[in-house]
């Protein structure tokens, strides 16, 4: 069994609405819900390119999967992160983007937010001491994978290559795409389904505890906790956040923290 923190938007909203429908799962409720339809792009290949971000579901990962230690259950995690959540501000993100990472295309802001940057360093650190270590063969399979020294080191101390200054934060839509006709199918489509809230901005209020009964099995919410404090100005966001460059985008990232 292992836990994940992440950020979704308010159920009440259209964003949180259009991604659920688009990964066929609302993660919160665990209805399974109808995918859309595309003229050019096959039903159940759509549901193919989807499968892993659905079992995720429609969330930006902020601590990636953990097993708990022997001493800490699932309610003292539950009370640990309700006690966090207390002393946080919403972060103010300005508009979004259909973008890539590793060749998976995601949801990404436009600009880089060290706001959003230092709230996700604050969680990893926070939760370390509930988080169990690595199994050899965990360990063995993330070191199979291409990284960095810095990111070796995240691996060998936190547990997860991509944290801290490798951590990108977004939502996950679809698998890893080769390049062609059916990546600029699927990209038409994500632009046909979410090009109309791209430009809303997006308030980061609350984190969600989700559990991982087994692994590959769906994740399922335990509970979503707010941010009761006032949020920043505009100004102070503004002020925090830079243009989105080339330097932030890191194609090693992996999509799903698996």
């Amino acid at each position: 069994m292992r836990y994940t923190i992440s950020f979704t938007p308010s159920p009440t909203s259209s964003l949180w609405q259009r991604g659920s429908q688009w990964l066929g799962q609302d993660t919160l409720n665990g209805q399974s819900l109808q995918q859309p339809r595309f003229r050019d792009i096959d039903p159940e290949r759509l549901t193919e390119l989807t499968r892993t971000s659905r079992r995720y579901g429609f969330q930006a990962t902020i601590v990636p999967p953990f097993r708990l230690v022997e001493r800490i259950s699932e309610a003292d995690l539950l009370t640990t992160l309700a006690s966090f959540t207390n002393r946080q501000r919403p972060i103010r993100l300005s508009s979004f983007a259909i973008g890539q990472l590793n060749g998976c295309f995601c949801l990404r802001p436009v600009r880089h937010s060290a706001a959003i940057q230092a709230l996700a360093a604050h969680c990893v650190r926070s939760f370390d001491h509930c988080r169990a270590p690595l199994t050899p063969s965990e360990l063995a399979r993330r070191k199979a994978d291409q990284l960095s020294s810095q990111e070796k080191i995240n691996l060998a101390i936190w547990g997860y290559p991509y944290v801290f200054e490798q951590f990108r934060f977004h939502f996950a839509l679809t698998s890893r795409m080769a390049e062609g006709r059916e990546k600029e199918a699927i990209h038409a489509a994500l632009l046909e389904t979410f090009n109309s809230l791209l430009a809303d901005p997006l308030m980061v209020d609350a984190l969600c505890l989700f559990v991982e009964p087994a692994i590959g099995q769906p994740m399922r919410c335990l509970g979503r906790f707010p941010f009761p404090l006032p949020s920043s100005t505009p100004e102070e966001c503004i002020h925090h956040d830079q243009q989105l460059l080339p330097k932030n985008l890191y194609s090693g990232y992996q999509c799903h923290p698996a």
